[in-house]
């Protein structure tokens, strides 16, 4: 009972710790590599990291939270994760924002009624994209898009967060953000930097 009150008074004041557990993040024997990073955040702060395999990993700050990059050196300003879908209607994953966890009038925790995605966020990356590969709106193909996803993939776990306070009639927006977030790719890739 302790524990229920204490979930319930967390979720009233904007802070959230998770229950679930970030899914695995392991290699898959010689088919593909994989590496995991961890980190906290506080609103307008950026974070990235650089793998020990060279990928980038950032975080953007955007009023209402982040948004996830996927970049290589060489290419810091061109994200290769910008095919991830969906692009239109709903949020995409990789913006990740504190009114996905409120309810639509922002009094409440988000039951369902706000289609956004939670805690764990899907992504696909690819250093073909920009090279070959581009986001065209509706004239991506769905075969580029899977030629991406064939390549990187990778996930981003909110573990705890805190939100700004209730507010009818706005949008939150987060404090902070724990998360951990794993890249998997093929692995006989060798990352080179590369030069534009």
């Amino acid at each position: 009972m302790i524990a229920l009150s204490l979930v319930v008074a967390l979720a009233a004041t904007g802070l959230a710790v998770q229950g679930a557990k970030a899914p695995a993040c392991q290699s898959d024997g010689n088919r593909r590599g994989a590496e995991r990073l961890q980190g906290t955040v506080r609103k307008g702060e950026r974070f990235t990291r650089t793998t020990s395999s060279g990928w980038i990993v950032t975080l953007l700050p955007s009023p209402k939270g982040w948004v996830l990059q996927v970049t290589v050196t060489g290419r810091e300003s061109e994200d290769l994760a910008r095919l991830t879908p969906p692009w239109h209607f709903v949020p995409n994953p990789r913006e990740i924002e504190g009114w996905h966890f409120r309810n639509a009038d922002n009094t409440g925790s988000n039951e369902g009624n706000v289609n956004a995605p939670q805690e764990l966020r899907e992504f696909i990356f690819s250093p073909e994209v920009g090279r070959g590969i581009e986001y065209n709106g509706s004239g991506t193909s769905p075969e580029d898009v899977e030629k991406v996803r064939a390549f990187g993939r990778g996930w981003l776990f909110i573990e705890a967060y805190a939100l700004t306070p209730p507010r009818q009639g706005e949008r939150a927006a987060f404090e902070s953000m724990t998360f951990s977030a794993c890249l998997t790719w093929p692995a006989n890739l060798r990352m080179e930097p590369t030069r534009r």
